[in-house]
């Protein structure tokens, strides 16, 4: 019996530390301020900038370029949606950060799912495109 144990008990440990690893690179979404680098492959516009946060209560937001912005999220492994996003309605000049604020929105409501690289967050949408942040 003590055999049995000790045969076991080693990997019981290995089961939980991979377990547990997983689930602190998912927490790892949560918290951070989250800056994109590039939105659909291209880079974010100068004075633009586009954040993003997570809270564990299922809440994001941040700021889309010129307007902030929230959405809930549902996220499961690395299954990741956004409800449709609500954000204020200041106009911003030059139109590209009008347009790219858009861009970002639109993208944002077809994600499906995340994968982190290092400080690097990639949101992957329905269609293929991608948003890259950076952490803060």
């Amino acid at each position: 019996m003590r055999t049995l144990i000790s045969l076991a008990l080693p990997l019981v440990l290995l089961v939980a530390a991979c377990s547990s690893g997983a689930a602190s690179g998912q927490a790892g979404i949560v918290g951070p301020i989250w800056v994109a680098e590039t939105i659909a492959g291209a880079p974010v516009v100068a004075g633009g900038d586009v954040t993003l946060t997570f809270e564990a209560d299922g809440r994001s937001g941040g700021k889309a370029g010129c307007n902030s912005y929230g959405a809930g999220y549902q996220r499961d492994g690395s299954k990741l949606a956004f409800e449709q996003a609500f954000s204020t309605k200041m106009f911003c000049s030059p139109d590209m950060l009008m347009a790219q604020e858009q861009a970002y929105l639109d993208l944002l409501s077809h994600v499906n799912g995340y994968q982190t690289q290092g400080d690097k967050l990639i949101l992957n949408a329905t269609d293929g495109k991608t948003i890259v942040f950076h952490k803060q």
